[in-house]
C-alpha cells in the first residue's frame, strides 16, 4: 500500500498543489477497487506481530482465514472510510500522508540518500507540511460538495420530466430562490434524505424542520434549481406579505395547469376557498406523470396566518391525501400546525454534519474576501483558528454567518476582534442593537428613529421610504437614513424608489420581545394606530 501511494505522489511531483492534490485522491479512490496493496501473506505477518505484542498466539488456520478476508474486503472497505473522510475534510487522510512521509524520509535517510532525488522531494513536502494539511482538507471538502451535489442533481432528475419547459414562477419565488442560493453549501446528507423519501414512498410529505436561520429556506430554494425548476413551488414570506392560504392556492393551482396543459382556462371563482380544486389537479396530474413524480416545495409554512383560514383545517389546505406519484417537501420551524400524515426531517439532529458545512461556507467567504482575511491577518490569526471559533460563535446557524461575515467584509467590525465577535443568531441582534444605540445620544431623537423599523414589522407588504415617512411623521431623508442603518435586516425590492420589508422573521420577533420593546420606548399599539384606513389595502392586502 506504501508503495501505490508513493508512487502516485511521485507522479504527481509530489507539490503540495491546491489541484494537484485533489487528483492524486481522486485517482487513489478510482482505482481502489483493483488495488490489494498488501498480499495474504503481508497480512499474515501483520496478524503474527500484532497477537506477539498483545502477548498471544492465534492458530495458524485462523490467521490463514483471516488474512484472506482481509485481502479481499480490506481495499473496497478502505475506500468507503476514505470517502467519509474526504466529505468531512479529509483531515485523516492528510495525517495518514504525513505520518507516512516522515516514516519513509527517516527510512531514506538511515539508508544514506541523502542526495537522491526521492529524498528531496519528501523533505520539500515534510517541511510544508500544515499547509500540505490544510490543501488536502480544504480540497478535499471543495470536490466532494462540488461532485456530490452534480450526482444528487442527476438522481433528482430522474425523478421528474426535465425535457418539459421549465414553470414560471412567480417574481417573488425567483428572488427569494436568488437570495438564498448566494454561496449556498453542502446539505448533502438532507438532498439524500429526500432522495431516499421519493424512492420508498408512493406519495406524501416530507416535512424539514428546523430552528430560525439554520438554512430551511435556502435548501428549498437550491432543491428548486437541482430540478430545475420543474417542480410546483412555492415560498411563504412574512416581509414580502405572502403569508395566505389563497395566495398559495392561486400559485399552485396555475402551475399545475400551465404545467400540465390541463383543460381550464381560468381558475374557477371557488379554486382559492379550500383545497377541494386543488385536490381534483392533482388527481389529474397524477394520471398523467407517466412514471414521473410531481414534487411540489412550499417553504415556511409556520410563516402562514392560520386566522384566516377555515376553523380546524390543514395549514394552506392541504390535501389529507395524496394520490400516487404526488409529493410535498415543505419546510417548518418546529412548532405545532395543523398538518396531514408526513415524515418528518429534524435537521436539528444533524449537528456533525451541519458544523461541517457551516466550516465550509465560512472558509469559502473567507477565501472570496481580501476584506475577511486582512481582518484575520491583523489579528496574527491563523485561517483555521477563525474557521472554528466562528463555527462554534455560530451554534450552525447560517442567517448569523451571513450577517458577521458581511459586517466584518465591509468593515463595521473593524473595532472587533475574535473573541468579542457576537454568539448566535440573538446575540447578533443585541450587538448590532447596541451599536445603533450609541449612534444615537439623544433618546427621542433615537424613539423616532426606531420607530421606523417597528413600523416595518407591522406592515404585511413592502413599502417605499415615502410612506414610511408619512406613517412615523418624520422626514423622508432622516427614514431613509434609518433604513440605510438597518439595510442588513431589510430586503429590497422594486427599483425607483425601492421598497423595504424585514429580511427574516427571526429579527421581527426580536422586535418584538417584551425587553426590547420596552428599551426601545416605542409603543406597538401607536404604531398600529399609525397605519391609517384609507392605505389598509396597500399595506395589508385586500383582506
Amino acid at each position: 500500500m506504501r508503495h501505490a501511494l508513493y508512487s502516485t505522489m511521485l507522479c504527481l511531483d509530489c507539490e503540495p498543489s491546491f489541484f494537484l492534490l485533489p487528483r492524486f485522491i481522486e485517482r487513489i479512490l478510482e482505482k481502489f477497487d483493483r488495488v490489494t496493496g498488501l498480499t495474504p501473506e503481508d497480512w499474515a505477518t501483520f496478524l503474527q506481530e500484532f497477537a506477539r505484542s498483545e502477548g498471544k498466539s492465534f492458530d495458524a488456520a485462523i490467521v490463514e482465514f483471516v488474512a484472506e478476508k482481509l485481502y479481499t474486503t480490506f481495499p473496497k472497505a478502505y475506500r468507503e472510510v476514505l470517502k467519509l473522510d474526504a466529505a468531512k475534510g479529509g483531515e485523516k487522510f492528510a495525517a495518514m500522508l504525513l505520518n507516512l512521509h516522515q516514516i519513509a524520509l527517516a527510512q531514506l535517510k538511515d539508508l544514506g540518500l541523502k542526495n537522491g532525488e526521492i529524498l528531496q522531494k519528501l523533505e520539500s513536502l515534510a517541511t510544508q507540511q500544515q499547509i500540505c494539511q490544510v490543501m488536502v482538507k480544504l480540497e478535499a471538502m471543495e470536490i466532494g460538495i462540488r461532485d456530490d451535489l452534480a450526482q444528487i442533481q442527476n438522481l433528482l432528475q430522474r425523478f421528474v420530466d426535465t425535457s418539459a419547459p421549465r414553470l414560471p414562477l412567480p417574481y417573488e419565488c425567483e428572488t427569494i430562490i436568488a437570495d438564498r442560493t448566494q454561496d449556498f453549501t453542502g446539505r448533502q446528507f438532507v438532498f439524500a434524505a429526500i432522495i431516499e423519501f421519493l424512492q420508498k414512498n408512493p406519495k406524501g410529505y416530507f416535512v424539514l424542520e428546523a430552528d430560525p436561520g439554520v438554512g430551511k429556506s435556502s435548501i428549498l430554494a437550491k432543491l428548486v434549481l437541482l430540478l430545475k425548476r420543474r417542480c410546483v413551488t412555492h415560498f411563504n414570506s412574512q416581509s414580502q406579505g405572502i403569508v395566505r392560504a389563497e395566495q398559495f392556492l392561486e400559485n399552485a393551482c396555475t402551475q399545475l395547469i400551465r404545467r400540465y396543459q390541463l383543460n381550464y382556462p381560468q381558475l374557477p371563482e371557488n379554486a382559492t376557498r379550500d383545497g377541494n380544486f386543488l385536490s381534483r389537479l392533482l388527481g389529474e396530474v397524477s394520471a398523467k406523470l407517466g412514471g414521473k413524480k410531481l414534487i411540489v416545495v412550499v417553504d415556511a409554512l409556520d410563516e402562514v396566518d392560520l386566522s384566516l383560514q377555515g376553523r380546524n383545517s390543514n395549514v394552506l389546505y392541504l390535501p389529507d391525501a395524496l394520490p400516487d406519484n404526488v409529493y410535498f417537501i415543505v419546510s417548518k420551524q418546529p412548532k405545532r400546525l395543523p398538518l396531514p400524515n408526513h415524515q418528518v426531517f429534524d435537521l436539528m439532529q444533524y449537528s456533525a454534519e451541519s458544523l461541517a458545512d457551516v466550516k465550509v461556507y465560512i472558509d469559502k467567504r473567507t477565501g472570496n474576501s481580501a476584506s475577511i482575511q486582512n481582518w484575520i491577518n491583523r489579528q496574527n490569526l491563523q485561517r483555521e483558528q477563525f474557521v472554528a471559533a466562528v463555527a462554534e460563535k455560530s451554534q450552525n446557524n447560517f442567517m448569523y454567518l451571513r450577517y458577521v461575515l458581511n459586517d466584518i467584509d465591509s468593515g463595521k467590525y473593524s473595532d472587533v476582534n475574535l473573541q468579542d465577535l457576537p454568539r448566535e443568531l440573538s446575540g447578533y441582534y443585541e450587538k448590532h442593537w447596541a451599536r445603533m444605540e450609541m449612534a444615537v445620544r439623544d433618546k427621542e431623537l433615537r424613539r423616532r428613529k426606531l420607530k421606523v423599523i417597528y413600523l416595518l414589522t407591522k406592515t404585511r407588504k413592502p413599502v417605499c421610504c415615502d410612506i414610511l415617512a408619512d406613517f412615523a411623521e418624520e422626514d423622508a431623508l432622516d427614514v431613509q437614513e434609518v433604513l440605510d442603518d438597518w439595510e442588513q435586516f431589510l430586503r429590497r425590492s422594486g427599483d425607483s424608489p425601492p421598497d423595504y420589508s424585514i429580511y427574516h422573521a427571526s429579527f421581527q420577533r426580536f422586535l418584538h420581545r417584551i425587553d426590547v420593546v420596552q428599551k426601545a420606548g416605542v409603543s406597538l399599539r401607536d404604531i398600529e394606530t399609525a397605519i391609517s384606513d384609507n392605505l389598509w389595502e396597500d399595506l395589508y392586502g385586500d383582506e
